[in-house]
Order: C-alpha cells, then structure tokens, then sequence
C-alpha cells in the first residue's frame, strides 16, 4: 500500500465519531433494527445473541427494563459497537462522496503545465483544502479499483486544481495540469 491509500483508509477509519446509544433500552432497539424479519423473529435473535429469553429483550426494548448486569451490559455494548461504526463509518464515507468532500493537508512539490511565458516551475508548498465531493468519489472508487500512489497524486491534484490554483475557474484560466509529487505529508479527514 501507498502513502495516499494508507491515509485515505485512515481517514475511512477514523470518520466515526458519533456515539453509540446511551441506554440499555435503545442499545437494543438498534440491535432488534438490524434484524431482519418480524419483531418477535428478531427479538428471539437478539436474544440468543446476548444469552438472554426473547421476553427480557422485549423488556429491554420496552424499557421495562432499565438495567441489566454487567455482564450482560457489556455483551449487549459489545454487539451494538460491531453493528454501530460501520453503519457510521459508511454513512459518513456516503456524505463525504456525495455532499460534502474530503479535507485534505499535503505538503508535496507542484509542478504546473501552463501556457508558454508563464513561470511553471516546481514549487514546494503545504495546503490544507477541502476537495469537492466528485474528487472524493474519485479518490475512493480509484483506491477501491488498487490505483497507483501517483494516480491517486494527480486526482488529488486535479481536486487542488480546481479548487485552490484556478479557484473554480475564476483565476487561471490558462493552468492546463498541476501535477503533485515528492509528498512527504498528506492526512485527509472526513469532517
């Protein structure tokens, strides 16, 4: 794996931040939501589950039911972590590639393919910017497909394109390419 991928993962990983349920009663109505069938089908599931009857779940969920022991607390805290952050997880990756994009930080060396006359040496420099939602998707569906690190370089550099260096197409009209190498630094984050 590539510096960009691994950290394009990292940020995958690190996107869930919201916590699980608060009580005992909508720890297991979430479980019983991620059971398929009827309610007693996955009241009995849950229950087999956590090692207790089907009618103390149905208590659980009712809040008949405040509190449970220990044991019996950390199973059902245990269950509803392993369901809980990769529904977060995918939730957040969903609104990153669709709505809101992906920050990103690199300090790397941009080179510029620009008209003849115009200064387009290297530079070393260090961004933090967010990508548009499209170069979200791109990143994700080219790490997903085993991209090289220097194809997901170039679509992190065609998202820095657009947004820093020609502004949305506002300044620079003529910057044709801006290619990103040499990152010593690159984090990104789902925020």
């Amino acid at each position: 794996m590539g510096l960009i991928e691994d950290r394009l993962g990292e940020a995958a990983d690190t996107a869930f931040s919201q916590p699980i349920p608060k009580t005992l009663g909508a720890r297991v109505r979430f479980l019983l939501k991620q059971e398929p069938g009827t309610r007693a089908e996955a009241a009995r599931a849950v229950a087999e589950k956590i090692g207790k009857s089907q009618r103390t779940v149905e208590r659980y969920r009712d809040n008949e039911i405040k509190t449970a022991k220990a044991d019996t607390t950390a199973v059902i805290e245990a269950e509803v972590k392993n369901l809980w952050q990769p529904l977060v997880r995918a939730r957040r990756l969903q609104d990153a590639i669709t709505h809101k994009g992906i920050k990103v930080d690199v300090r790397g060396t941009f080179g510029f393919t620009s008209p003849r006359g115009t200064t387009n040496d290297p530079r070393h420099r260090r961004m933090t910017r967010r990508l548009d939602a499209d170069t979200a998707r791109k990143l994700f569906e080219a790490k997903a497909t085993g991209a090289s690190d220097s194809d997901l370089a170039q679509i992190v550099a065609n998202g820095l394109r657009d947004d820093y260096f020609t502004d949305g197409g506002t300044r620079a009209q003529s910057l044709q390419q801006v290619e990103l190498t040499g990152i010593d630094h690159i984090r990104f984050g789902m925020d």
